[in-house]
């Protein structure tokens, strides 16, 4: 017997041929069910068809198709929806079929679709999100709680800049987030890389309030290593970088040098929608109070707690090889 319980080999003539055991058998379903691999499947058709079920030959038995659809008998629109982004339904052509109506493609974003549309909330929760939101505003009837006019105690030229970037998958919720902001956005100079700040400029038009900082190469041109310029030269005070975690990227190099400088120079970073939504709070309640010390890093130069011990290191290494 060998180690795993099975017999060893041996040959014609019931001779050992040494401790050499004979592979395991595999079985594949498919082959023990007599039947070839399905069709690949597009999400098109696992969405919309709500099953695998087009993919499947027409000649497999009920068993076969009802085994095969098992699986897949739970994926459901809604709930392909709470999983996706409205740009990955996009690309897959399934953003018409998951609209409600025309409105949530207009030029006013909806407010209760800001959620779903930058946080992947489900409509549901995102309606109750919006109630929570409209019912702590005392004696005030809004329809858009987050984009209420405010005065801030700091003119945009009084503050550094604060760069929006966002990768080509994430652009539609850039677009959603100004949209749902733009009151807190416009008391900021804006900047960012070239494609996003067209997409802003889109959306403020030729309001005369939007002031707007240096404008740069979209990404993969330059754009990123144009704002770790901005920051080394101290004039950067936030960044909302809405970054495509499932995406490969050109400019990767560029990208880790952008977070690492902005880490560096200890400056004010939101890397997802989600933080950039509660982040937003923190800027209007900082600029209606006049409360620079909570938004320190658009008003003075700051540096990671790291950058002391490093050049203490660094002075050391001088010394000693001045005195080698």
């Amino acid at each position: 017997m060998g180690v795993f319980g099975r017999k060893k080999n041996k040959g014609k003539n019931n001779n050992d041929n040494g401790d050499e055991l004979p592979p395991p058998i595999i079985k594949s379903p498919s082959v023990e069910n007599g039947f070839k691999s399905p069709r690949r499947v597009s999400l098109k058709d696992v969405i919309i068809n709500g099953s695998s079920q087009a993919g499947t030959r027409p000649d497999m038995g009920r068993k076969q198709l009802s085994a095969k659809s098992s699986l897949s008998s739970h994926v459901t629109r809604e709930s392909m929806k709470q999983r996706m982004s409205i740009a990955t339904l996009n690309l897959h052509g399934l953003i018409k079929d998951d609209l409600d109506d025309d409105s949530s493609v207009a030029s006013e974003v909806i407010p209760s679709d800001a959620f779903t549309k930058t946080m992947g909330v489900s409509r549901q929760n995102s309606t109750l999100l919006m109630d929570v939101a409209s019912s702590s505003i005392v004696n005030a009837d809004v329809e858009d709680p987050y984009n209420m006019p405010f005065k801030s105690q700091y003119e945009p030229s009084e503050m550094r800049c604060l760069a929006l970037v966002a990768h080509n998958h994430m652009k539609p919720a850039m677009k959603e987030f100004v949209m749902s902001h733009k009151e807190v956005l416009k008391k900021f100079r804006l900047t960012g890389t070239n494609t996003t700040i067209t997409l802003l400029k889109s959306i403020f038009g030729d309001d005369p309030e939007v002031c707007y900082g240096p404008s740069f190469q979209s990404g993969p041109l330059g754009g990123d290593a144009e704002l770790c310029a901005l920051a080394c030269l101290e004039d950067l005070g936030g960044c909302f970088f809405f970054m495509d975690p499932l995406s490969a990227h050109p400019h990767q190099a560029d990208i880790d040098c952008l977070v690492r400088l902005l880490n560096v120079h200890n400056i004010l970073t939101c890397i997802n929608p989600c933080t950039a939504h509660a982040m937003s709070f923190v800027l209007k309640s900082a600029l209606e109070d006049g409360r620079l010390d909570q938004i320190p890093s658009f008003f003075y130069t700051l540096k990671s707690p790291g950058v002391a011990v490093y050049k203490a290191e660094q002075k050391q290494a001088l010394e000693a090889a001045r005195q080698s």
